[in-house]
């Protein structure tokens, strides 16, 4: 046998004992839906999480709808944590004189650059609920699992826009 392919038949033995613990871990996933409050001056086009994700269009000092899916384990576990990376709008592209660039009869912008933090995702526990992210100035994130929306007096974070709902 080639030593290609016992060091195939070894990296695939490794993969299959990590599978095989990882089941027997107990450590059960679940897929949930995800939200974001954006509390920045800029609408936000695009929101993944953890790879996952696509297309959540937040506006500025607003929110976005929910989707589905990103998968959580069932259980909270310290050290949890959650790769958030968003794309704002386009940026729009001006002429020398400030003037607005207009290619064919359409503003030109370019496309923005993608953002990424990394946080840690705060104890859950009973109910899941919604994953909700909440972006605010100067590219600060914060994450949580509710069953209530921003604006709820039993959400822990402020409604972008102010708004607030009694009981």
């Amino acid at each position: 046998m080639s030593k290609q392919l016992q060091s195939t038949k070894g990296w695939l033995l490794v993969c299959l004992i990590g599978v095989v613990l990882g089941a027997c871990s107990g450590d059960e996933t679940v897929a949930v839906s995800y939200a974001a409050y954006n509390h920045t001056d800029k609408s936000i086009v695009s929101i993944i999480i953890n790879g996952e994700g696509g297309i959540l269009d937040a506006s500025a000092h607003g929110g976005g709808g929910s989707m589905c899916c990103v998968i959580l384990p069932k259980r909270w576990r310290p050290g949890l944590m959650a790769t958030i990376k968003w794309q704002e709008d386009d940026i729009p592209i001006f002429n020398r004189d400030g003037t607005r660039k207009v290619i064919d009869g359409v503003p030109a912008t370019k496309e923005s650059p993608w953002k990424e933090r990394t946080v840690e995702v705060p104890k859950y526990k009973g109910e899941m609920g919604t994953f909700f992210i909440h972006i605010f100035p100067g590219d600060e994130v914060k994450v949580l699992m509710n069953i209530y929306d921003a604006g709820s007096p039993q959400h822990p974070l402020p409604h972008p826009s102010g708004f607030k709902r009694e009981g």
